[in-house]
């Protein structure tokens, strides 16, 4: 699982937040809704630019630039984080939907790992057919 893992996992996050925020808006309310909405927007962000701060450091035959890992973090930590933290202080979405946002991409990650996970069980144990049972009979007998 490398970084293509993690954008699959932002983009159907941003998907499914988009589903909820319009089902939450229809039979409840739109702050709420909206507040899934921009807290899966604000951990979506937060997570790709910490893939392509760690991607950007720690990858192997390739230089690291110093002057995009110090982009990276200057957007990342200071600029994103004080736009999570007006999301909270101007108190128009409530805090548990903003949560509930955040929370929704690990969802998302634990689904898509147990699905891959599921998957590679599947095919490591392939179920042996007639005609591989035939050969290996002949095999042992002739």
């Amino acid at each position: 699982m490398g970084p293509e893992f993690i954008n699959r996992v932002i983009k159907t996050s941003l998907v499914v937040s988009a589903l909820g925020f319009l089902f939450v808006t229809v039979y409840y309310n739109f702050k709420f809704g909206a507040g899934i909405l921009m807290g899966t927007l604000w951990g979506c962000a937060n997570l790709y630019f910490l893939t392509n701060l760690i991607t950007e450091i720690f990858s192997p035959g390739k230089e690291v630039r110093k002057g995009k890992i110090i982009l990276i973090a200057l957007v990342k930590f200071p600029l994103l984080y004080l736009i999570g933290y007006a999301l909270l202080i101007i108190k128009f979405f409530p805090p548990i939907s903003l949560v509930s946002g955040f929370t929704l991409i690990f969802l998302v990650m634990f689904l898509k790992a147990l699905g891959r996970w599921l998957l590679s069980l599947e095919t490591s144990k392939k179920p042996e057919t007639k005609s591989t049972n035939e050969v290996k009979k002949k095999n042992v007998n002739g």
